[in-house]
């Protein structure tokens, strides 16, 4: 059985100056990864380039009314420079996301796995985890069968 702590979408507990939301966390990285397989654009189910701009997208329409556009584009931001994704060290909140948006299809896919995950972790820990869950429902509205599945799994 895994910890309750373990399954959290949100923070983890700091290892000495890293701050709390800093690394995604193996139930992030296993989201992310059902999020890009989910927005897969071939029949093939193969993710395609343009899977992390979607979800990027979707996150953006579900979590500006609860943060703002500039609150989306911080944590965006955040994420890439936290994560393993390629990006401009001088990359600035006013155009930084749209920056990075361009450039998600030419990203490999782990580090668009890793930008996705480490996104999910700053919202779990900005808003919750609860909260979190509800906005992924909004834009997934099947994550909820997977989501239960995982807690399933976990018992």
């Amino acid at each position: 059985m895994t910890p309750p702590s373990d399954r959290r979408i949100g923070s983890e507990a700091p290892s000495s100056s890293v701050a709390i939301a800093d690394r995604a966390r193996p139930a992030q990285l296993d989201l992310a990864k059902w999020l890009l397989a989910h927005e897969a654009s071939s029949d093939s189910g193969e993710v395609d380039a343009d899977a992390a701009v979607r979800i990027f997208d979707k996150l953006c329409l579900q979590m500006a009314p609860l943060v703002g556009d500039a609150g989306v584009r911080s944590m965006f931001v955040r994420s890439a420079k936290l994560s393993s994704v390629d990006c401009p060290s001088d990359l600035s909140v006013l155009d930084g996301a749209a920056k990075l948006r361009e450039t998600l299809p030419s990203q490999s896919i782990e580090a668009s796995t890793d930008l996705i995950a480490t996104f999910l972790a700053l919202i779990g820990s900005f808003i919750g985890e609860r909260l979190t869950i509800q906005v992924l429902r909004g834009a997934w509205p099947a994550i909820a069968a997977r989501l239960n599945q995982g807690d399933k799994q976990d018992e």
